[in-house]
């Protein structure tokens, strides 16, 4: 009898306490274990190493600053280990792109644009989170790529407008660049049809629909349940 691996999540603000619930519900429907742990630091991964039953590791957050961030010594411990690795999201896609030659996947949106170096900044990753429940307080700048680049694709801007809304969210740190924020210098400096365009997602029930961190997290995690 084939004993279908743990799989254990490092998240955080990629996903929501909603989408906790639901793949968990997956996991019982799939009879698999979902082992949930909080944002990856250093030495994390080191602590899984010689585990007694089978797993599979997807990272997705990941502390840095008021931690150490997870290194690429411990990837590579791991994954010679036998350990899977997946990443992507957040700190997940990052480690996944510098660590790919050694072992470690990646998936989703975020991933590839670090990959094709469309995006080169970790920075763009970085956001604010309420440590209680892990609710995203700020908007990470590849959320913001994501949300313009398919305004343009939906022909609700032009591709200057929306390289003139990117250069606005930019110069906001990641710490300042809350909805409300972005959504004052956006009217400030964006003509009124633009502005309006990207204000109607920013309703409160439309935040996580553009949330590119978390579909890319609802992605691998689902796809590994189901495999």
């Amino acid at each position: 009898m084939t004993i279908s691996p743990t799989i254990t999540v490092f998240t955080g603000p990629s996903l929501r306490p909603a989408d906790l619930t639901r793949l968990q519900g997956l996991a019982r429907e799939r009879n698999r274990t979902l082992d949930l742990r909080p944002p990856v630091r250093r030495h994390d991964l080191l602590a899984l190493i010689g585990a007694e039953s089978p797993r599979k590791v997807i990272m997705l957050d990941g502390e840095f600053g008021q931690s150490l961030a997870v290194s690429v010594t411990e990837v590579r411990a791991l994954l010679f280990a036998g350990q899977p690795l997946s990443g992507a999201s957040s700190m997940g896609a990052l480690r996944a792109v510098e660590c790919r030659t050694i072992g470690m996947t990646g998936s989703g949106w975020v991933y590839s644009q670090y990959l094709n170096g469309s995006i080169d900044s970790d920075g763009d990753v970085a956001l604010l989170y309420d440590p209680e429940d892990f609710t995203p307080v700020t908007i990470p700048l590849v959320n913001v790529r994501w949300l313009l680049a398919e305004r343009v694709r939906e022909g609700d801007l032009s591709a200057e407008e929306a390289s003139s809304a990117l250069e606005i969210a930019k110069a906001l740190n990641f710490r300042d660049r809350r909805h409300s924020v972005l959504l004052k210098q956006w009217k400030h400096g964006l003509p009124e049809g633009a502005a309006a365009a990207l204000e109607a997602h920013f309703a409160t029930d439309r935040l996580d629909d553009w949330d590119r961190k978390r579909l890319d997290a609802l992605e691998v995690v689902e796809a590994a349940l189901l495999s």
